[in-house]
């Protein structure tokens, strides 16, 4: 049982290091800041093999399991609060993030639209090319 144990305070450790670096990226993201994308991604990615690695270590764990007492059964149903918690705070962020990647490629689409629809408008104002010169009995 303390094995499990330990490993859900991995767990929500490493939830924890999620919910941070959603947090600190989000902040960026709502200034319209993009610009470290990739290495939130990457954070992220990291993070989620750790977390099933300790999941699958978790199902190993609590299927040899038999030694139960009234605190170890407490410290469990503890560590699992704090995993919901972390969890349905994740997902919060996670939608918060979305919308600003959503908004940031609704603006990015209306920028090509207006500079599409600009140089319409300049093709429009062109000046013709004439391959032979003008003679002044033309004009």
């Amino acid at each position: 049982m303390k094995r499990l144990l330990d490993l859900m305070d991995q767990k929500n450790h490493f939830l924890e290091k999620f919910y941070t670096v959603n947090e600190t990226h989000l902040e960026q993201f709502l200034r319209n800041r993009f610009e470290q994308i990739n290495e939130f991604y990457n954070a992220r990615e990291n993070i989620l093999e750790i977390l099933k690695y300790i999941d699958e270590e978790i199902q190993v764990v609590s299927s040899v399991t038999q030694e139960e007492s009234m605190l170890d059964i407490q410290k469990l149903k503890e560590c699992l609060s704090v995993k919901d918690t972390f969890v349905q705070k994740i997902l919060e962020q996670d939608i918060d993030v979305l919308a600003c990647i959503e908004a940031a490629k609704n603006s990015i689409i209306n920028e090509l639209r207006d500079v599409r629809n600009g140089k319409k408008v300049i093709s429009a104002y062109k000046v013709p090319v004439f391959n032979e010169p003008v003679t002044e009995e033309e004009l």
